[in-house]
């Protein structure tokens, strides 16, 4: 029987996701592009944008298991290939669904909850959206909402959102957009095509599995 890797990613990190510093508001172009574009301030889609509260994070710890790859696809369909959604039709319905933004409450909503809420959201609207795991050098890590789609005759990319502030990021943006954001420098990011939560709103108990991507910064 063939044994899969499941990834168990222990999320406490997420517990403070966001520095309470205001950031300057940023967003960063609709497709990929190198070099990193200069960033300008945009008014916020979101009338009832807060900001976040600085709290602090743990380390991220990370432990592999075996598990049995057969009995796992009878309960849970294919996660390990992207579905890609349709870019302007995914971007158009976020922003528009996520107008009320929730703001972050230590160890009662954090970002892993935020972004786990809104893929279940897009998976209710027909989109398929993906947990994108962000560790930054400091040990600390962040939760995105991520998407792969072929946008305007580019090669087909990732794409992230912020949930909180609705900012849309890059492989190439992402780190100037989170150190502008947070202070910190991004080290690694992954996409995981499966995740577990259990109901259970603490994330240190989710599981992850099926890695779709992995870049190293």
């Amino acid at each position: 029987m063939k044994t899969l890797l499941i990834t168990i990613v222990v999320l406490a990190l997420f517990s403070g996701c966001i520095s309470g510093e205001e950031a300057p508001d940023v967003t960063t172009p609709d497709i990929t592009a190198a070099p990193i574009p200069t960033l300008t301030p945009t008014p916020t889609p979101s009338p009832t944008e807060t900001a976040p509260s600085e709290t602090p994070v743990t380390n991220l710890e990370d432990k592999v298991q075996g598990f049995d790859g057969n009995s796992h696809a009878q309960s849970y369909e294919n996660k390990s290939v992207a579905v890609e959604v349709d870019y302007r039709k995914y971007v158009d319905w976020f922003r528009n669904h996520n107008l009320f933004i929730r703001s972050y409450t230590p160890l009662e909503y954090v970002c892993g909850q935020y972004t786990v809420d809104m893929i279940n959201d897009s998976k209710e609207a027909g989109f398929n959206a993906y947990f994108a795991a962000v560790t930054f050098t400091d040990g600390s890590g962040h939760a995105l909402v991520s998407f792969k789609s072929t946008y305007a005759g580019m090669p087909s990319s990732w794409y992230f959102f912020e949930p909180q502030n609705n900012k849309l990021m890059t492989p190439e943006t992402i780190e100037q957009v989170l150190n502008r954001a947070m202070g910190k420098k991004v080290e690694e990011v992954n996409i995981y095509g499966y995740f577990d939560d259990a109901g259970d709103t603490d994330p240190t108990s989710w599981r992850f599995a099926y890695p779709l991507y992995n870049r190293k910064y």
